[in-house]
């Protein structure tokens, strides 16, 4: 995903981008040890955020439009959606990084 504040961590300058991945990847797995992925919770925000304006949009205007809209929506939900999870996860990046 698109763990955007993680890659910029302070403590995460002087690696190489491939080690930051993998640093940040290994912190994100340990989270989801600890806190699995709710997709229940995941699938109904799709359907709020996405699919639904999409119908409306199809319906209303066209279907290239509404394809354009699911594609930026689940975008934009994605990164949104990492970015809250930042800060549950850097605890875990401490501990990948000792």
């Amino acid at each position: 995903m698109f763990y955007f504040k993680l890659y910029d961590d302070k403590r995460l300058k002087d690696l190489k981008h491939s080690k930051k991945i993998e640093v940040v990847n290994e912190a994100v797995k340990l989270y989801r040890v600890d806190k699995p992925l709710n997709i229940i919770q995941r699938l109904l925000s799709m359907l709020f955020w996405c699919v639904i304006p999409a119908l409306v949009l199809f319906s209303v205007f066209n279907f290239s439009f509404a394809i354009g809209w699911f594609a930026l929506s689940i975008f934009i939900l994605e990164v949104k959606t990492a970015n809250d999870e930042c800060a549950e996860i850097e605890p875990y990046l401490n501990q990948v990084l000792k």
